[in-house]
């Protein structure tokens, strides 16, 4: 059994998450806790699946391209991160450049919670996720041609996706581990 962490706040819905192990639940004010546990228990099913989500999302904690780092202290990954990550990624940027003629003017690295990548074609900028570092240089290759691609197609449609594996033929199944 997990642990429950709940927070009352000013909400219609009740919204639950699974993190580090914990259910966190936020709910609205006039909800008792009998009927929280009822819907916890109700969706249990559900929980378990956010549970393991959850632990695929750790997998690559304090890791930088897929190797664990000698610390666990959050500001010193953090730091190592922002040094590291600019390097690998101009030489991704440029290596797909030339290979596809797309670019972007410019490029960022942003904490993001939930993407790895944006792309504004209109402004040429393209925003990558620090924590990408924490992947394997093929998943973050795979995230910077996503992005690439974006510059000339704005949906993920057939002729998008054929494009990615026009410059990288495993690109489904590389971002299909991008998903775990």
């Amino acid at each position: 059994m997990m642990d429950i962490v709940i927070e009352k706040k000013k909400i219609k819905n009740i919204i639950i998450r699974v993190e580090d192990g914990v259910i966190k639940v936020s709910c609205p004010k006039y909800m008792t806790k009998d009927e929280i546990h009822g819907i916890i228990n109700k969706n249990r099913e559900n929980i378990e699946k956010l549970r393991i989500d959850s632990e695929n999302k750790e997998r690559y904690k304090n890791h930088l391209f897929g190797k664990k780092l000698p610390t666990d202290d959050e500001k010193e990954v953090e730091e190592i991160y922002r040094r590291e990550l600019p390097k690998v990624l101009d030489d991704i940027f440029d290596k797909y450049f030339k290979m596809t003629g797309l670019g972007p003017c410019e490029y960022k690295i942003r904490k993001m919670k939930i993407r790895w990548g944006t792309c504004y074609p209109t402004r040429g900028l393209i925003n990558i996720n620090l924590k990408v570092c924490e992947r394997p240089i093929k998943q973050i290759e795979a995230v910077v041609l996503h992005e690439i691609i974006h510059l000339k197609y704005a949906y993920h449609d057939k002729t998008f996706i054929s494009e990615c594996e026009k410059y990288m033929p495993d690109y489904r199944s590389v971002e299909r581990e991008l998903k775990c």
